[in-house]
């Protein structure tokens, strides 16, 4: 079983050179570009990895569309051991449905000890099928002009605490994630704004939904479901506090024990499919460089989720001979995101200096310096450049600066023809407001120190002073959710229907859009995307919305990066998979 996030995106940290989830990435270095298949030099990627002691700027690039997990059968896997991963932060939410818990950690966590009742059978998310350990049977009819989806839930899926998952456990998911309660505060409500109701069917394991628009593919909005007791309003937005409710969960593994700085999952005796090959899965919550010293001394045995495969990354592991580089293409863009609430930032024309004073090629130079990859800096948050139908979405004024000093100059042209002036000490201001904020970020290691001293240089060279504001990795989701800052660089991990996804990054009323940007109008346009049958008619739709919400200038996409994994020789099925399901009873220690 794995947990997958069909319908929404998860948030994440550039803390230190990581950045997991589909929240906050890296940047690159030399190579081609993503739209040519990254024309580097080196030949492709095996499918285990390569060996950690390769050269970094002879690493073999992995191949558009491939995954890099060491696939192996269930019967080419060893009984038992243990499986121990860095993450970035365990909790304080653990409500992944919630936005305070809408992180790619959470989902990391929620991957193995939630119910997971749809999986994605192929790399590129194109086939969503039903989990038949839960789910039996999914039919859509649209006969009578509109679109009922009936869902017959598996007769032996049952929560741990012995309720049965039948038809209430969507309608609980219905009843958070709709949006027409106002007092819940869901990560996103795409999709399941448009059901119109949700009913018992022939029996209490079918579950039958009507919907008052379409959305397309139905299926993706049964990817999870939520035991009836966290449901309430009170229960779902402040009753995960430090408490994963493992009794709430269901799947091949369960809470063993947990704290703010580890968790440890077991073997669940409550299980009705194949058993985990594993014994054991620890989750210790660790700095990035406590990471690389750990995975070095045998204390962990991958680097964890989706890392950028920067050289300070990999350089700490090119004398392991047993180790192993997986590197994928990634599914994550990673963007600074504008508050448009704070001080100066409330000027769209300081907005708008900003993101022009900012060189995506200087970034990806940092953070991936001296590692053979490159790329095209992306231009939409909603789709990765090598995605179908992707287009860069930013504004011209924006996305056709084609060096350092065009950007330079293109900020100060835009500062001074809203009548700001240059002071003495070289900042712009305007009315006693100087053009002045913070950018904050999260993590101690140098990458993420270098990365945000090129953004406060090339901001100063445009007349805009900003000044760094740094908290440790652990902080990232409390302080993002606060809004208690100006600017900041995160990520946003994708999904198989990413395009579904306007409405929560942008939504004028979604706890997501963080830069507080955006209007009714844009709602409108990105609520349509689900309903559109016609999957290139949904791109298209979708990207006609997003160029709009760029011209608020709130957000800039930075760079995707790869995805990187380092591991120890022997571990199977765990890589960086693209939109792939791997089962986590499957993943173990290769015979």
């Amino acid at each position: 079983m794995t947990y997958k996030n069909l319908s929404r995106r998860s948030f994440l940290t550039l803390s230190g050179v990581a950045a997991a989830g589909f929240g906050l990435v890296g940047c690159n270095n030399n190579g081609g570009t993503a739209n040519d298949g990254n024309k580097v030099s080196g030949d492709a990627e095996p499918l285990e990895g390569s060996p950690a002691t390769t050269a970094l700027d002879k690493l073999p690039l992995p191949e558009k569309g491939q995954v890099y997990i060491n696939a192996k059968k269930r019967d080419e896997i060893k009984d038992g051991g243990t499986l121990t991963l860095p993450i970035t932060e365990i909790g304080p939410d653990w409500n992944y449905l919630n936005v305070a818990g809408n992180t790619l950690y959470m989902h990391d966590l929620w991957n193995y000890y939630m119910p997971d009742l749809c999986v994605l059978g192929d790399a590129t998310g194109s086939k969503i099928e039903p989990n038949p350990d839960f789910i039996k049977s999914i039919k859509v009819d649209e006969s009578t002009g509109k679109q009922v989806i009936t869902v017959e839930y598996a007769e032996k899926a049952t929560f741990n605490d012995g309720t049965p998952m039948d038809w209430q456990a969507f309608n609980a998911v219905y009843t958070v994630m709709s949006g027409k309660n106002a007092d819940y505060t869901p990560s996103a409500t795409d999709g399941y704004d448009k059901i119109e109701s949700v009913a018992k069917g022939d029996t209490d394991k079918i579950a039958v939904v009507t919907m008052t628009e379409p959305v397309y593919p139905a299926e993706a909005l049964f990817g999870v479901a939520l035991h009836p007791s966290a449901a309430d309003v009170d229960t779902f937005n402040n009753g995960w506090a430090n408490n994963p409710h493992a009794e709430w969960g269901a799947g091949p593994f369960t809470i063993d024990s947990v704290s703010d700085t580890q968790v440890t999952f077991k073997q669940n005796p409550n299980w009705w499919g194949d058993k985990p090959k594993l014994d054991t899965i620890v989750f210790k919550q660790m700095e990035a460089q406590a990471l690389f010293n750990a995975f070095k001394n045998g204390e962990i045995d991958t680097t964890g989720v989706t890392q950028s495969g920067s050289a300070e990354m990999l350089s700490n592991f090119n004398s392991m001979e047993d180790a192993q580089i997986r590197r994928a293409y990634g599914k994550s863009v990673y963007n600074i995101e504008i508050n448009s609430t704070r001080g100066a930032l409330t000027d769209i024309n300081v907005r708008k200096a900003f993101c022009q004073s900012i060189d995506p090629s200087v970034i990806v130079s940092i953070v991936f310096q001296g590692v053979n990859w490159q790329e095209e800096a992306p231009g939409s948050m909603l789709l990765q450049t090598w995605s179908d139908g992707y287009e860069n979405n930013l504004p011209s004024d924006v996305k056709d600066l084609k060096d350092s000093a065009a950007h330079t100059a293109a900020a100060k042209k835009t500062l001074e023809d809203a009548g700001y002036a240059l002071g003495s000490d070289g900042i712009y201001a305007k009315d006693g407001t100087r053009a002045a904020f913070a950018f904050t970020t999260f993590g101690d290691s140098a990458t993420t120190k270098n990365r945000a001293a090129a953004v406060q240089k090339m901001a100063k060279d445009a007349g805009i002073e900003v000044t760094i504001d740094n908290h440790p990795s652990s902080e990232f989701s409390k302080v993002l959710v606060s809004g208690d800052w100006d600017t900041c660089l995160f990520g946003w991990s994708g999904t198989a229907t990413s395009i579904w996804n306007g409405g929560q990054l942008y939504g004028s009323e979604s706890e997501s859009n963080f830069a507080k940007c955006g209007n009714a109008e844009i709602d409108a346009e990105f609520a349509k995307v689900p309903s559109i049958s016609d999957h290139a008619k949904q791109v298209k739709a979708s990207n006609d919305a997003e160029k709009k919400s760029m011209e608020t200038y709130g957000y800039l996409p930075v760079y995707s990066g790869p995805e990187v994994i380092v591991t120890k020789k022997g571990i199977a099925n765990v890589g960086p998979c693209l939109y792939l399901d791997i089962r986590t009873e499957d993943i173990g220690w290769e015979k």
